[in-house]
């Protein structure tokens, strides 16, 4: 019987030593998965973060909880895990360049539409500004400090509107509409202190 139960217990040791022996044996394998892992996702980071932001927040989520994992030893579980966070990476890395192109061909399409509509716009805000000068005539409510400073933002508007295009001619379609938006807002803002028809 006491025979019986020290086997029991040498069994139980040794048991234990091989499950201590096969995860120290995965030390080294799991410490370079989650190495790899960092790498591959530090290489479409940038893109990830910026065009498909949620689905990025969510294999940072994973890997780190392998990170977890690993600091609590628990090494099978990162080896098990890996190929499930690569397999993610790999696809926030092909939705991260369908949602690039999409937004090249939204940000293409809409300058091309304000490239074309806002010259004529400023030209007749301009237009309004040198009858309502020159006739000495403000809008209702308006003072004459009042409609410098708004002339003053205006003209500011076009300095920008003007490298807005520059960015849009080289092909910098994203540089342009986000300075072509800063415009229109100056520029609704303007014909509307100046009783226009905002675009």
């Amino acid at each position: 019987m006491f025979r019986s139960m020290q086997l029991t217990r040498l069994a139980a040791a040794a048991l234990v030593s091989l499950v201590v022996a096969a995860c120290a044996g995965q030390k080294e394998p799991a410490q370079q998965a989650v190495a790899d892992l960092d790498g591959a996702l530090a290489k479409v980071a940038e893109m990830g973060e910026k065009y498909k932001p949620e689905e990025y927040a969510e294999v940072q989520s994973q890997i780190a909880a392998l990170k977890k994992s690993f600091d609590g030893g628990d090494f099978a579980a990162v080896v098990a895990g890996a190929p499930k966070a690569a397999a993610a990476i790999r696809k926030l890395q092909a939705d991260a360049i369908i949602a690039k192109a999409e937004f090249a061909k939204q940000m293409n399409e809409e300058w091309a539409a304000t490239a074309t509509s806002m010259p004529d716009t400023i030209a007749a805000v301009d237009k309004q500004i040198s009858r309502m000068a020159a006739g000495g005539r403000l809008p209702k409510g308006m003072d004459r400090d009042t409609f410098k400073q708004t002339v003053a933002t205006f003209d500011e508007a076009k300095k920008v509107w003007t490298a807005a295009a520059e960015a849009g001619n080289a092909g910098k379609f994203e540089d342009a509409v986000m300075q072509s938006r800063q415009v229109k807002s100056v520029v609704d803002a303007t014909m509307q202190a100046l009783g226009m028809s905002a675009g």
